[in-house]
This record gives structure tokens, C-alpha cells and sequence, in this order.
């Protein structure tokens, strides 16, 4: 989860600040860290420093499944984030409380998208040494990612109070036993004057020399657990007006093929199961030219015939990554390695034949591909379409266009992508369908974002999918 969680303490000397904060590293190595200054630049005050027994300004533990590291220090590691923290600190001690009968702060939320969002967790601990008997201490989840930090809310309003519960157990049995040998009461009838003496820190509150390493603890698996409270699955446009899809077994296969290609489809099948051999919609772009490919995505999109001539073993991967610039409704439009003439003329728009039947010639709406025997200028792959592209491309092709080019996207996360964008698209086009009328549909696309140019990909997709 990436976010910075921070025990914060309002000083009698010093004001608030942040005594203990844990975050998650993945790329930062603790070896790049300079972890050292942080040591240098700690205040004398015990009560707004940290320690531990072995006397180090760190705790660290990683886990082996993820390979993330969670590291506990004063302040952030990371200069920026630090800032961030500190002025968390100081509104969740201040300003940001939400008083209650039981004297406990409770939790509050507060931030914007410059200095993060947070959710507070103000509570009190005993202490008979101070003004009031006890000292303010809060608990703040600091995070860029505002709706889930709220999705998460009842996770870390729970484990929260629980470690807030914990030091207070703890700072009521040292009040307890400090009574014995002499009470606040005895003091005031004493009449005597006493010295303020020197804010306690945690560690003398509780009377517990692990304090620390069990609140990184506490903080650690609340961070490791919390990247795991939700995950994120593509939609499919379940709303209130479609009726429900089936959740159980996928619909079968809608690509049409004939019988000698079934032996290649079934080792694809096999190689993203393996996961040895992966084609995602690069692969298109390393067959055609690069200014050809733009051209090959806007008429799958739009519905420009698309015919792929050449030997079945040379255009079966090419015809499978084209397959996922449509959405699953309308894989029934492609035909792989048709054996007759008269599929060209049929309502397949995606069509990959051999080379022994006649094809038309390319136009404005048809778009050939053809795999030579012999290189040809250079290439091996000859493009022909008469068409042009429209000066504003569709919203989808441009999305599609990005990923490809996004160079940290690996084959793997980019069909993920290209499988959200597709899906997206999908919901848009079914929602736009159920539209009774055309001034409802007018609204609706203002709604989900529907510019003009994406127009032909609405016209084409929309008579397919109900």
C-alpha cells in the first residue's frame, strides 16, 4: 500500500510532530538511504525522539513474497513525503480532532490532492507528570489515493483503535502502579511546589522497552495487508438497466476457424497459459511499418475490411493480436485462413486467407496485408488502403496508441491494458444503446466523454453489441 503511516505526539516543549513513521520501499534500497543524518538531526527532548534497545535510529523488515520493505524511522526518508507528514502531524493535533463523550479523538479526514490525504486517530495517554494527566498522541495514514483511503476506512479504523487501545492499557497500568508510591492526590494536599519535569517519552508512559519494534510491526503488516483489502477487476456493464451476466463459466470461444488451424490456436491457448510466449498489439506494430500502424488500428476499430493474405503459419499471430482491438461480442467478424472466395464478400470484417485465392484490390474500404515470399523494398509485409486517417483520431485509438509506446509496459500489462480500454469502450457503446431517445443520448455522451471523432467506432460497434 503506498502510504505513510505515523505516530504523532503534541509536546509540551515543541509542540506536535511525528515521533515514529513507517513507509513501504519496493525500488529504494536502505544501502542508498542516509539514514545516519537522520540521527544527527534528532532533538534532545526524549519525549519527541524514538528509541530502542539497541540504540539504532531505524527498524526495518521486508517481505519475501513481495519484496517490499518497510521501514520505520522518525521522519520520512523521503524529503518531500517528510513535509507532508509534519504538517499532517500538526493539523491532526491541532485543529483535526473529533472530540467525543469517552475523551478520544476518533478519526477524521482531511488533505487535498497537494499534501495528501489523511485519516487521523487522536487518543490520550496517562501520564500523572504532565498538565492534565495525560499526553496527546494521534496515529495518521497518509496517502496520495483518495477514494482508497476511504474504501479502506473500516480496516484501518479498526486495527487503529486496537494499537491505540494497546499503549493505553499499557500507560494505565504504569499510572496505576505510580499511584501507589504516591498519588495526585497526595501532591495537591502536599502543598508543595514542583519542577515541570522533562516530557516522558513513550517508552517510560508504557513501561515497555519494545514499544517501537512492536508498533513497527503493528504498522508494517497494516501497510502489507492493506495493498491487499482491495483489488481491481474490469467491468463488464453491469447496470441497472442491462440484464445480469451469467458468472459462470465464460462463453465459448466466438473465432471463427476452420480445422487446420485449430492445432495452432491450441498451442497459442498453451503458450499464454505457460506464459513462454506472449503477442500483445506490439507485435502487430513489428510486423507493419510504424506509420501503418495507426492505419491498421482505425479500421479494426471502425469497421474497415481488413484482409491478411499470406501462409497460415505467418498470419495466425498476426490475426490473434488483432483480436483484441475488438471486444469479445465481436470476435465472430474475424475468419482465420478462410478457404473460399465468397467469405471475402461475407460480413467477416477481419479476414486472413492463403495466398492461392484472389483478393480485391485495395480502397477506402478495404485495407490489405500481405505477407511476401520475398522481401520487397525491405519488407516482407506489404500494406496497401486508399483511405486516410481523419485529423482527429477516436479516443480509444489514442489510449491504445499510448500504451504500446508506454516502454515500462510489459507484454503482459499491456494486453491487461489494452483489455481495459476495449471493456471500457464496450460499456460506453451498450450504455449509449439503451438510450430511448436521441436527446438522452446527447447527455449521456457528455457524460462518458464522447467526442465527435469517436463517432465511426460508436456507429460500428453499436450494431453489434446489444
Amino acid at each position: 500500500m503506498n502510504a505513510v503511516i505515523a505516530l504523532c505526539h503534541f509536546c509540551e516543549a515543541h509542540g506536535p510532530c511525528a515521533i515514529f513513521c513507517t513507509q513501504t520501499l519496493r525500488d529504494t534500497k536502505i544501502e542508498d538511504l542516509q539514514l545516519d543524518q537522520q540521527q544527527h538531526s534528532q532533538k534532545e527532548c526524549s519525549a519527541c525522539n524514538y528509541t530502542t534497545t539497541t540504540g539504532r535510529n531505524n527498524i526495518y523488515s521486508k517481505d519475501t513474497e513481495s519484496g517490499a520493505t518497510f521501514l520505520s524511522t522518525q521522519t520520512s526518508v523521503l524529503p518531500e513525503v517528510a513535509t507532508l507528514v509534519k504538517q499532517a502531524a500538526v493539523r491532526s493535533l491541532s485543529c483535526e480532532i473529533n472530540t467525543n463523550k469517552d475523551k478520544d479523538g476518533g478519526f477524521v479526514f482531511f488533505g487535498d490532492s497537494a499534501r495528501g490525504h489523511v485519516l487521523s486517530h487522536t487518543f490520550r495517554v496517562c501520564d500523572l507528570q504532565t498538565r492534565g494527566f495525560y499526553q496527546l498522541f494521534s496515529i495518521i495514514v497518509l496517502m496520495k489515493d483518495k477514494y482508497f483511503l476511504l474504501n479502506i476506512k473500516p480496516f484501518l479504523a479498526e486495527h487503529l483503535k486496537k494499537i491505540s487501545s494497546e499503549l493505553q492499557a499499557a500507560a494505565q497500568r504504569t499510572k496505576e502502579a505510580e499511584e501507589v508510591n504516591y498519588s495526585a492526590r497526595q501532591r495537591r494536599l502536599s502543598g508543595a511546589q514542583f519542577l515541570m519535569p522533562t516530557p516522558r517519552s513513550l517508552v517510560e508512559l508504557t513501561c515497555e522497552q519494545n514499544v517501537f519494534a512492536q508498533l513497527h510491526s503493528h504498522f508494517a503488516w497494516i501497510l502489507l495487508a492493506g495493498s491487499r483489502f482491495l483489488t481491481e477487476h474490469v467491468t463488464f456493464g453491469n447496470l441497472p438497466w442491462l440484464p445480469p451476466q451469467s458468472s459462470g463459466r465464460p462463453p465459448a470461444q466466438r473465432l471463427t476457424y476452420n480445422s487446420s488451424t485449430l492445432p495452432m490456436i491450441e498451442k497459442y491457448e498453451e503458450s499464454i497459459d505457460d506464459q513462454e510466449e506472449f503477442f500483445s498489439l506490439r507485435h502487430i506494430k513489428q510486423v507493419v511499418r510504424k506509420d501503418d500502424f495507426a492505419n491498421v488500428c482505425y479500421c479494426a476499430l471502425t469497421g474497415v475490411k481488413i484482409i491478411v493474405r499470406g501462409a497460415p503459419e505467418r498470419t495466425f499471430n498476426f490475426m490473434m493480436c488483432l483480436k483484441k482491438l475488438l471486444p469479445e461480442p465481436m470476435h465472430n467478424l474475424m475468419r482465420i485462413d478462410a478457404q473460399h472466395q465468397h467469405s471475402i464478400s461475407s460480413e467477416y470484417k477481419i479476414i486472413s486467407v492463403s495466398n492461392d485465392i484472389a483478393v480485391p484490390v485495395a480502397s477506402s474500404s478495404v485495407f490489405r496485408i500481405d505477407f511476401l515470399d520475398e522481401h520487397l523494398n525491405g519488407h516482407d509485409v506489404s500494406v496497401k488502403w486508399q483511405g486516410e486517417l481523419p485529423r482527429k483520431l477516436p479516443d480509444l485509438m489514442v489510449k491504445l496508441q499510448r500504451a504500446v509506446e508506454e516502454k515500462t509496459f510489459t507484454e503482459l500489462v499491456l494486453n491487461k491494458q489494452t483489455k481495459v480500454h476495449i471493456e471500457e469502450w464496450k460499456n460506453k457503446v451498450k450504455c449509449l444503446n439503451h438510450a430511448k431517445s436521441t436527446s438522452v443520448q446527447t447527455k449521456l455522451k457528455k457524460v462518458l466523454g464522447v467526442q465527435p471523432q469517436d463517432q465511426p467506432l460508436i456507429n460500428y460497434w453499436s450494431t453489434h453489441l446489444h
